[in-house]
């Protein structure tokens, strides 16, 4: 025994048992890494946050639209990205088939993971030496679309093909390809293939045909490269008629548009295929023009896709040869209605985020729910009574002394809005004119000084909640120093009409009548200091003030500027003084939208409702999430709306507002212009809608016209909006009696009566003094005859303003 191993040779192993323990380590190797490996991909699913594949419409980004009150889109709201959701029997079967074929023609057959094309990528790569081949399938690409991202790691494929697993689990292959199609990126910003239909062929994805179905799927692949159409710049062989043009951002700091570029603009602009705002952006180096011009490379693409098609039998080699050699029209959609400006749809969006911060939504979920969540939103525009206001507020006819100021923008600019006063909708609103769109200056929402336009909705308004009628009595004279007014107003070219009845200042709009008026608000109109003295002896201007910004407040005039504690009281610090209420000289105004908003109060029998922009939003799923509920809130009784209703009828028929008027239908109104006629205004109502018109300039330069023009311009804007409409007369509520009172049948609320009518029998020049009371009254001369005392006092009243202007203030109004 001890031999035989001496008489082996030390140190040799077998070659088979090297061989077997080389076998067991490789083993040993491959059982570590496979631990290693299985553990570490069990690590990845174990993190991997769980998904609900069957809720995969709730995580696609999609582009929210508005439309008019009848369904007609008016903008699609893109901001980074353009999608839209399309159901799958929406899409043209050769557009999935299409899809099929260059991305995953096994989809049917595998479940999640194409091992053929695993091991085929795997090969080719190795052979290349690249990462060419990723052999994602479809389903795997909705994974990564949807719960991971573009990172290209191990982990992301590994938990790619984990999600796509359990997709598949879920849905069945048409839902897998309906949520891949609507998640799909196709370059330019565009996602999905209801986007990209319209984006590069302005068409529905239904329409699409097979070269276009074709040529769409794939561009996926690699979007950048295979894009159908890209950005070149504009030469001076180019025909504006001819080219497809792109406006794009100056991103580059101190480049400028060429003289050429911008004349292309105009052109274009000539032509309707940009707007009057986007000539301007050019003009100001905002945009740069560029044409679209096809992309080859996604021809190249398109042929490989039809070749697959083919090779799959999805069609015939008829079918192949023939798109094969069909052409490629690139045709730009539009994501906005033509025609009209955004400043509607403006007002619109910030609505709409105001509404979902009041569902919970914070502002940055807000914006993003506004933008990418699918919303389909209603407003209550009427797109016919918008185009007609658009294009009357357009015609430089009704500017007079027009000018471009140095921002390129033509003045003056105008603002209206149009609101039917029984739903409290906004049917029209434009913000200015020559300019289209993209969150422009807004002048609908800008606060002005309204003028003599505020005092039917401030002091009037009020004064009749507080007992004043129709039939009051007041000098409109110059106020003399003895009377102890601050600053008291004079009127208009010192325009008087002696004594009078409150119509009358209406009608007239006298500016010392509208200080009495207000003045009175917190008078006893029977008190006998106040009935035996031209002015009222007793009286409490804080609390008139008080009860006219009461009011104004209720009708939604936001724009008060109330008294700071900090700050001294004065008439320039604050608007809670006579001038700013009473004459319109506010510190910032009131925009044209609130006006014409307050104006619908006497519109709709003294009830008021904030105005209604957005009626209705619903989800990308069709529910509902916002209803417009207007929550009128009554601020005068329908007989005091009525009347002051047939008082504004006077200033259309013979006041102020004669050029308002129009035949064929009830017009009520009320002019306003402000100091050295910086703003002019009209608002007024039929018994069908309300509306404001401002005119003015940007930086506030003085106009060479007054309020009469925009009397007209607002008589042709509703002259038009009316044409189809039956004649109707404002309808007298019951509760109204009429007596004769001063000159006419005056109408009065039941129960009241006209104050001061005691005042006709006076003659004005005993009043000069200031001085009157109980006693001199009753030693007046009096008259038997209404009329010629009112006549006499009104000629004194006219002989004594030469003289008395000089002490009075000069504020504002016509």
């Amino acid at each position: 025994m001890n031999r035989k191993r001496a008489s082996k040779p030390h140190g040799l192993i077998k070659v088979s048992s090297i061989f077997k323990i080389l076998v067991l380590l490789i083993l040993a190797v491959l059982i570590f890494i496979g631990t290693i490996g299985t553990t570490l991909i069990l690590g990845i699913f174990k993190s991997a946050p769980e998904i609900d594949p069957n809720n995969y419409r709730a995580l696609m980004a999609e582009t929210s639209k508005i439309y008019t009150e009848d369904g007609k889109l008016l903008q699609t709201l893109v901001d980074d990205e353009y999608s839209e959701f399309v159901p799958m029997d929406k899409i043209p079967e050769h557009l999935a088939n299409a899809f099929v074929a260059i991305e995953d023609e096994r989809f049917y057959e595998h479940n999640a993971v194409d091992f053929r094309r695993v091991v085929g990528a795997l090969v080719h790569d190795i052979k290349t030496r690249s990462m060419e081949q990723g052999a994602s399938t479809i389903t795997m690409q909705l994974a990564k679309n949807l719960y991971t991202s573009s990172l290209k790691s191990v982990q992301r494929k590994v938990t790619d093909i984990y999600y796509a697993y359990k997709i598949e689990e879920n849905l069945n292959k048409s839902q897998i390809l309906e949520a891949y199609l609507n998640c799909a990126s196709f370059s330019k910003g565009t996602v999905g293939v209801s986007a990209a239909a319209h984006s590069f062929f302005d068409k529905d994805v239904s329409e699409l045909t097979l070269a276009e179905s074709a040529l769409i799927a794939g561009v996926t692949n690699r979007p950048e490269e295979y894009t159908p159409y890209n950005y070149k710049q504009i030469s001076e062989e180019d025909n504006p008629s001819d080219v497809q043009v792109v406006l794009r951002p100056n991103v580059t700091q101190g480049y400028e548009n060429s003289e050429y570029l911008v004349h292309f603009a105009e052109d274009l602009m000539n032509l309707g295929k940009i707007d009057y705002f986007d000539y301007i952006q050019v003009k100001n180096n905002t945009y740069i023009p560029y044409k679209a011009v096809f992309n080859p490379n996604s021809k190249t693409r398109q042929k490989r896709v039809l070749k697959k098609m083919y090779e799959n039998k999805y069609i015939s080699k008829e079918d192949y040869e023939s798109t094969l050699a069909e052409p490629i029209i690139i045709k730009i959609g539009k994501r906005r209605e033509g025609g009209i400006s955004s400043f509607y749809t403006d007002l619109v969006q910030k609505d709409v985020k105001e509404i979902l911060t009041n569902l919970g939504y914070s502002e940055e979920e807000a914006h993003n729910k506004l933008f990418n969540g699918g919303l389909k939103i209603y407003t209550a525009m009427d797109f016919n009574i918008q185009k007609t206001l658009e294009e009357t507020v357009a015609n430089p006819d009704y500017y007079r002394g027009s000018f471009v100021d140095d921002s390129g923008v033509i003045q003056p600019q105008v603002a209206s809005v149009i609101i039917d006063h029984h739903t409290h909708e906004v049917k029209a609103l434009v913000g200015g004119r020559g300019v289209g769109g993209g969150q422009l200056l807004n002048r609908a929402v800008v606060p002005r000084q309204p003028g003599s336009s505020i005092k039917p909705i401030s002091v009037y308004l009020t004064a009749f909640n507080n007992g004043a009628t129709a039939g009051d009595i007041y000098l409109d004279g110059p106020i003399p120093k003895s009377a102890n007014f601050k600053n008291p107003p004079r009127n208009n070219a010192n325009s008087y009409q002696g004594w009078t009845s409150l119509r009358n200042l209406v009608r007239r709009s006298s500016n010392v009548g509208a200080f009495q008026v207000l003045r009175d608000i917190s008078v006893d109109k029977d008190s006998s200091k106040n009935k035996n003295s031209t002015y009222s002896k007793v009286y409490d201007d804080d609390k008139a003030i008080r009860k006219v910004v009461e009011t104004l407040e209720k009708i939604g005039v936001t724009s008060i500027v109330k008294p700071d504690p900090e700050k001294p009281n004065t008439l320039l610090t604050n608007d809670y003084s006579f001038s700013p209420l009473a004459l319109g000289g506010m510190t910032h105004g009131i925009s044209p939208l609130q006006m014409a908003g307050a104006f619908t109060t006497l519109a709709n029998e003294g009830k008021y409702a904030k105005p209604i922009l957005v009626t209705k939003v619903l989800s990308n799923t069709g529910d509902a999430i916002y209803e417009a509920e207007p929550e009128e809130e009554e601020i005068t009784s329908k007989q005091n709306a009525y009347i002051l209703t047939n008082i504004l009828q006077d200033v259309v028929k013979k006041g102020t507002g004669t050029k308002a008027n129009f035949p064929g239908m009830d017009v009520a109104g009320k002019t306003g212009t402000t100091s050295d006629k910086r703003d002019v205004w009209f608002c007024g109502y039929t018994p069908y809608y309300t509306a404001s018109v401002w005119i003015g300039n940007d930086k506030n330069e003085n106009l060479n016209f007054g309020s009469d023009r925009a009397a007209n311009l607002w008589k042709e804007i509703m002259k038009k909006v009316h044409e189809d409409l039956d004649k109707k007369e404002f309808e007298e509520p019951d509760g109204i009696y009429t007596k004769y009172s001063f000159d006419r049948r005056e109408l009065f609320v039941d129960g009241t009566k006209p104050h001061f009518t005691n005042k006709l029998y006076w003659e004005s020049d005993d009043d000069d003094d200031g001085n009157d009371d109980e006693e001199k009254s009753s030693s007046k001369k009096k008259s038997s005859d209404n009329k010629n005392s009112n006549e006499d006092s009104g000629k004194s009243s006219r002989k004594k303003s030469s003289k008395s202007s000089n002490n009075s203030r000069s504020i504002i109004n016509e």
